[in-house]
């Protein structure tokens, strides 16, 4: 039974496109051409590299955020073999050329492999930023010390198939520890930092089958930090209240929709209470599930999101009080003489009104996510203000064209969280 829920998870069409736990759903109608009023039609650049993921980071430690392009594989011939390049590069808006990676590190492993997550901070307090990595099919994290981000200095054991890390420090101690969801275990591994590069399991949490994303926050506001994670193989999200010493207690299990994609933590009602959004392909919608401020999460709701939503960003974008959300969605269409991956972009924002559920939000608006004539399938979403001239703009991953489009803010100047 394993295997057949395993399934999904080979994408077939594409590995550059996807992510682990994509799923393909088939459509007869093509991707949106149409270029959204809010944004300008989109700069793309092209990459040394195709990725899916795009991360923002502080990749040498030196005050200044760069963005990481993580390279889980590549195209070798007709197929693909695993990488694990991580790529950084600076934002230059005003140039042509707007992404720079020159005199810039990057890290390439020793043997090309998959790695599906990473982590980055100062772990052993020596003032220069560590990475700790997941190494796919294996029971191991690297962790590669900085300034240099050796090979393979330290290797963590954990559970078979560690596909996604949280760090946080789990025992109030002043050391940041590790979290690995382990997909071939259904567990999650509660690693604390003892200093001098030595870390100590200190829980397995067990989960519903295959989980696939883990985050943070606090549902209670304790602070003390605590876990969720969605699992594909049983659509469910789970929730663990932290105790602050290391050890978590699960209180909760949310069902999702089917093959939810990504998990994300945020006030989205600007209550000051964190909420919980879950994306998923094939019901495509955004699940939302509103927190009361003593860890439970009751009144749900289901947000028409567009075709196979997956990635998203979330934002207020009209400055309304309410967070509105960026989503990328990735779906097959199937014609007569060929069947294609591709995508596009939905913007839904919120109405301005104090109601809560689908009535607060308008109907996305779909818009292409690139000028490809056949689109592509669109990978993470990140929302700043990147040329500093007080609007939102977004920069969206293009993994099969190995690019990244930045759509420059033009309507609302927004904010990136509640007011």
């Amino acid at each position: 039974m394993k295997l057949l829920h395993a399934l999904p998870f080979l994408c077939l069409l594409s590995l550059l496109a996807c992510r682990s736990g994509d799923q393909l759903i088939e459509e007869d109608a093509p991707p949106s051409t149409v270029m959204n009023d809010q944004f300008s039609a989109p700069r793309e650049q092209s990459l040394p590299v195709g990725s899916a993921q795009l991360i923002r980071s502080d990749w040498d430690n030196d005050g200044d955020i760069e963005l990481l392009v993580p390279v889980p594989q590549r195209s070798e011939g007709s197929g693909t073999t695993d990488d694990g390049r991580i790529q950084a590069f600076t934002l230059q808006h005003q140039s042509s050329e707007w992404l720079q990676a020159d005199d810039l590190p990057s890290w390439i492993p020793s043997e090309p492999r998959w790695h599906q997550s990473f982590v980055i901070e100062d772990f052993d307090l020596d003032g220069h930023n560590d990475i700790v990595l997941t190494q796919s099919d294996s029971v191991y994290l690297q962790l590669l010390k900085g300034p240099d981000w050796l090979d393979d200095n330290n290797t963590l054991i954990v559970g078979l198939t560690p596909i996604s890390l949280q760090a946080g420090d789990w025992n109030n101690d002043g050391r940041k520890d590790i979290a690995a969801a382990n997909r071939g275990m259904d567990s999650i591994s509660i690693l604390l930092n003892n200093g001098n590069d030595n870390f100590t399991t200190a829980a397995t949490l067990d989960t519903a089958d295959f989980p696939q994303q883990l985050m943070q926050g606090d549902w209670n506001g304790d602070n003390v930090t605590d876990l969720a994670s969605i699992s594909v193989g049983e659509n469910l999200l789970q929730l663990w209240k932290g105790k602050g010493d290391g050890t978590f207690e699960k209180t909760s299990e949310l069902d999702t929709p089917s093959s939810p994609q990504q998990l994300e933590v945020a006030d989205f009602d600007c209550d000051g209470r964190q909420d919980l959004a879950v994306s998923s392909r094939s019901a495509e919608v955004l699940r939302i599930w509103y927190g009361d401020g003593s860890g439970s999460f009751e009144n749900q709701f289901d947000l028409p999101a567009g075709r196979g939503p997956s990635s998203f960003g979330v934002a207020d974008f009209n400055e309304d009080g309410v967070l509105d959300f960026v989503i990328s969605n990735r779906f097959v269409v199937a014609f007569t003489s060929v069947t294609t991956l591709t995508g596009d972009m939905a913007l839904v924002l919120s109405n301005g009104s104090s109601a809560r559920g689908t009535a607060a939000y308008k109907s996305p608006e779909l818009f292409a996510a690139t000028h490809h004539l056949q689109g592509d399938t669109p990978g993470d979403v990140i929302i700043e203000d990147v040329d500093g001239n007080g609007r939102l703009d977004l920069m969206v991953a293009l993994p099969q064209q190995a690019k990244i489009a930045l759509f420059d803010g033009k309507a609302f100047p927004g904010r990136l969280t509640c007011p």
